[in-house]
């Protein structure tokens, strides 16, 4: 095929004589989202399922998350019920961008998303309540030295390596935002997103099940509860989701999952 004969690729080519901005980009980004859901149905699916299944697991222990004077709650409960309910928002909308073909600016927000993850996780572990206190003070957490280097097990190489890269989007580096609007001319950007989004729903899955939901929590739930329990039922799928999703995943985004998931052992 002669490069005459290649077919146009729609996108962003400042043709003053050619559709207004607004209306080119939402040319694009249906032309995305139709693309995406053929090439990536599965994923989306396992995403968007992963998503409902945190919320509706988090939403049969809802009465307890601010009942102390019932049930035993984690000391760093705020902060635990702040990176879920946060990072449910962030992962959804950051999926929504990624499917449009936003991939850039879908980036910038899950950053955010798993240093929550990393500083909610030693703030449940640490008997150090330094960081926590800064947290809920509204002060800035430095990650590498209020955190990392804080935890002995599991090494922590993978977890800095996959900060570095989350760094690298969400600062005013080269790798930051995007140039091509059509995901066709950048094949692989949205599978790329997909992955990043899959272990941050893998980690907030071992944040909720092992850490915000406390035996307490799950005790007067069970004691409590007057219709059918649904918790075994979610638990399950999700477990299945997981698995699935982990099956085709390369080595670095597994240790990242692996290590979120370990027992970590802290420098106090």
């Amino acid at each position: 095929m002669s490069a005459e004969d290649k077919p146009t690729i729609l996108d962003l080519n400042y043709d003053r004589t050619g559709a207004p901005f607004v209306e080119l980009v939402e040319s694009i980004e249906s032309e995305n989202l139709k693309a995406v859901a053929v090439e990536h149905a599965r994923e989306v699916e396992i995403l968007h399922e992963g998503l409902n299944c945190l919320y509706a697991m988090a939403s049969e222990f809802a009465w307890l998350f601010n009942a102390p004077h019932i049930a035993y709650l984690n000391k760093a409960n705020t902060i635990l019920f702040s990176t879920l309910h946060k990072n449910l928002v962030a992962l959804y909308t950051s999926l929504k961008l990624t499917r449009m073909g936003l991939y850039g600016p879908a980036r910038s927000i899950l950053r955010h998303a798993y240093e929550a993850l990393l500083v909610a996780k030693y703030c449940s572990l640490s008997h150090d309540v330094q960081i926590y206190e800064k947290w809920k003070g509204g002060d800035v957490v430095y990650l590498t030295n209020g955190v990392l280097k804080k935890i002995k097990k599991p090494g922590i190489e993978a977890f800095q390596d996959f900060w570095s890269l989350m760094s690298n989007y969400s600062h005013a580096t080269i790798y930051a935002q995007q140039v091509e609007m059509n995901i066709k001319s950048v094949p692989d950007e949205v599978p790329l997103n997909l992955v990043y989004l899959r272990i941050l729903l893998d980690c907030q899955y071992h944040l909720l099940s092992s850490h915000l939901i406390t035996p307490s929590m799950q005790y007067y739930t069970k004691r409590y509860r007057r219709d059918p329990d649904p918790l075994p039922a979610q638990r399950s799928k999700m477990r299945r989701l997981l698995a699935e999703s982990r099956k085709d995943l390369l080595d670095l985004p597994k240790e990242i999952i692996r290590n979120y998931r370990a027992t970590w052992a802290l420098v106090e």
